[in-house]
């Protein structure tokens, strides 16, 4: 008897689970009373073990819990209550709710939450982005296909008029001004400057 509790116990402490003692054969009251407490302490570490391995790869679904009188699992059970909780607050996140906050977890809540408030920051930055980017686009039109223009004073033919009324013609500076940002500065190229002014070396 003695033999076999040091044996089972040594397997214990190298991260094995023994197989349970048979009381069967034993006749002393004490022995089967040392049996069945090894025996419990057996069973506890299995179930605490069947536990916390697929807990520790992050499957907290499908687990069968331990039963309620292994006092050995309570740090592990209330872990897998609260990995659940954290996995259903990420879920929200991910789903936009950046009012989640997580208190529970020391270190990783500081961490946790501080990439929430990130998120949030971050989304709203874009979003203004965005707005800004529909404003602009809304004033721009991009200049396409054929345009109309005078081959003489250069003025362009605003869409569906009448080529023969003056007034739906109009300076090529205001047409570009109207359908895009750009801006302009006026100058007069060396071709005109000469044919306005005279010799350039005189300017």
């Amino acid at each position: 008897m003695n033999q076999e509790i040091f044996n089972k116990l040594s397997l214990l402490l190298q991260g094995q689970v023994p197989e349970e003692i048979g009381v069967d054969d034993l006749v002393s009251d004490d022995e089967r009373r040392l049996a069945d407490l090894l025996n419990e302490l057996f069973t506890n570490v299995r179930e605490v073990h069947s536990f916390i391995v697929p807990l520790s790869q992050g499957q907290l679904n499908g687990i069968r819990l331990p039963q309620p009188r292994n006092f050995f699992s309570s740090p592990f059970k209330e872990l897998h209550s609260r990995l659940v909780h954290l996995t259903w607050q990420a879920n929200q996140v991910a789903q936009g709710d950046y009012n989640q906050r997580i208190d529970f977890m020391g270190d990783f809540s500081d961490a946790f939450n501080a990439m929430i408030v990130s998120l949030d920051r971050n989304e709203k930055d874009l979003k203004i982005k965005i707005a800004e980017l529909k404003a602009a686009l809304s004033r721009i039109s991009q200049l396409e296909g054929i345009l109309p223009i005078c081959s003489r004073c250069k003025k362009i033919r605003q869409e569906g008029t009448d080529p023969r009324e003056q007034n739906s013609w109009e300076p090529v500076e205001s047409f570009i001004t109207a359908k895009t940002l750009a801006m302009f500065s006026h100058g007069l190229c060396p071709e005109c400057m000469a044919a306005l002014y005279g010799d350039s070396e005189k300017w």
